[in-house]
């Protein structure tokens, strides 16, 4: 049994939705990233 898609009419207002989530989760892990180097690099100096 194949599954019908819909095409991209269908799903252009899920991706409006998602979009500002995705992005707030990607500079969240962008953010969290930078400071788990910092500290590292910070806890190195002895």
């Amino acid at each position: 049994m194949n599954l019908p898609l819909a095409h991209a009419g269908h799903w252009y207002h899920v991706l409006l939705y998602l979009a500002p989530i995705l992005l707030i989760g990607a500079g969240l892990w962008w953010s969290s990233r930078r400071e788990a180097k910092r500290d590292k690099s910070d806890g190195s100096d002895g």
